[in-house]
């Protein structure tokens, strides 16, 4: 008997037959995620586990140990970067059913919610207790609040409140080994030497496997209002978020596209963009009626100050209705559902941010090289959790996922823009996952601190069954 097959039984004494599958049109489901790395290899899994508990999680984790079967831990599949997929095959855990909230503490402010629980399920059952959950994604109405800690989980809200590990107060997390432990809690300052916690945020369920999770809210904002305001280029439009910044003003919301972006979210709602344009931001605020107003002033004087000049009220609202993806609002969600031909990836690097213009050059000129300008896919910018200043640049990349050439230029691509991303004093950003994207370059950006965390994962998961081959960990 393969360790596959005594596995597969194990986990039927654990789970039950109905939660346990081998079927390869149950196992296919699991076999791609949202990347372009989904497509040049096959990832399918040999079993899928749906665990009811964390107790469950911890007999399947010894499971795997004892039959030396990798495990992979699968929210709700909307990675972009090949996070969730099984690279050496083995066992998909799938933690859809664990999606409970347990919890909603209005006097102080926290929710404590199972790791397979959707953003949008977070946010409504938060607003029925008149409280506000911060992190909205773009996939809120799809992804899992544990996908989103795995990595750091960039939000529509993080210019004023961060990532989505920005939001954690303490996690339930097993190891491994099997092991299972809490840390932190409901205080804001409850760890008592190390920041243990995020050595579990942002791994991509290398370290450990999230199961449940205590998360900050904060009281309802009364009112909520936006403008954007369109400028001549990249360095422009920056040196305006500074200044806003230094005006002390705080936006929520901060998002700039260049022309060739903006106009694909733009596209399926017929919106005219003003010709002259080729940066734009779109700036949200909330709170009192009067401190909204007075903000919007703030940032329209600041972007005025740099040759900025206000969009049309279409313009923003359909730009806001875009990445402010609701159920009411879905079928508005231009980027999502406009591409059939081409799929678009994303190369995300965070460079210094007086580099921004030189880096958006490099890509401009690597796509004319690579011949994907008539096809031409922009570049955006977001600001979290520095206020109102960008911290991270994004290229998006049209690619013809059925012309197997293309998909290799890809992978040529990319690591071009990565390594020049480093060259220019960057960093690989993790604000959409690293995974198998951004992995090879991981370990040339740590140096010798890659020794160090090979050491650490080899302490909470001797047997490297989570997630193996993955982030670098082969």
């Amino acid at each position: 008997m393969t360790s596959i097959e005594s596995v597969y039984r194990r986990l039927v004494e654990i789970a039950g037959s109905e939660y346990v599958s081998n079927e390869l049109c149950d196992r296919l489901a699991y076999s791609k995620d949202y990347s372009i790395e989904g497509i040049a290899k096959d990832y399918t899994p040999d079993i899928v586990v749906k665990p009811a508990n964390s107790d469950e999680i911890v007999e399947i984790v010894k499971a795997a140990n004892e039959f030396d079967v990798p495990l992979y831990t699968w929210g709700a599949g909307t990675s972009m970067s090949g996070n969730p997929l099984a690279v050496r095959h083995g066992l998909v855990l799938d933690m859809k059913r664990m999606n409970q909230i347990l919890e909603i503490d209005s006097e102080n402010l926290t929710m404590t919610v199972q790791a397979g629980t959707v953003h949008d399920e977070i946010y409504r059952t938060a607003l029925k207790h008149n409280l506000f959950f911060t992190h909205h994604p773009e996939s809120s109405i799809s992804s899992t609040i544990g996908g989103a800690l795995s990595c750091m989980g960039m939000s529509i809200y993080g210019a004023k409140y961060g990532y989505a590990y920005d939001q954690v107060l303490g996690v339930e997390v097993v190891l491994g080994t099997g092991q299972k432990m809490r840390i932190g809690g409901k205080n804001y300052l409850s760890l008592p030497t190390h920041n243990l916690l995020n050595l579990f945020l942002g791994a991509e369920g290398t370290l450990g496997i999230i199961t449940e999770v205590t998360l900050k809210v904060y009281p309802l904002p009364a009112f909520r209002d936006r403008v954007s305001y369109g400028f001549a280029d990249i360095r422009t439009s920056m040196e305006a978020c500074k200044r806003i910044h230094s005006s002390g003003c705080w936006p929520e919301t901060v998002y700039a596209f260049d022309r060739r972006s903006l106009v694909q979210y733009m596209e399926r709602a017929k919106t005219p963009i003003p010709s002259e344009v080729r940066m734009a931001v779109l700036f949200g605020c909330s709170g009192d009626t009067d401190m909204v107003e007075k903000s919007l002033e703030v940032v329209s004087r600041c972007c005025e100050e740099y040759g900025g000049s206000r969009l049309p009220a279409e313009v923003t609202e359909s730009w806001w209705k875009s990445v402010n993806i609701t159920r009411e609002n879905f079928d508005q969600s231009n980027f999502a559902l406009s591409h059939t031909a081409y799929e678009p990836d994303l190369i995300d690097a965070c460079v210094p941010f007086s580099r921004f213009q030189e880096y958006s050059d490099f890509c401009d000129e690597l796509k004319r090289e690579f011949g994907w300008v008539e096809i031409d896919f922009g570049a955006f910018a977001v600001a979290a959790p520095r206020g109102p200043i960008p911290f991270c640049i994004y290229f998006s990349v049209p690619i013809d996922t059925r012309i197997p050439r293309e998909v290799n230029h890809w992978f040529e691509f990319k690591e071009r823009m990565y390594r020049r991303a480093l060259e220019l004093g960057g960093s690989v950003s993790d604000a959409n996952g690293v995974g198998l994207r951004s992995a090879p370059w991981v370990r040339e950006e740590l140096g010798p601190a890659w020794q160090l965390l090979t050491g650490i994962k080899l302490l909470v998961d001797p047997k490297r069954i989570l997630n193996r081959g993955n982030r670098g960990f082969d």
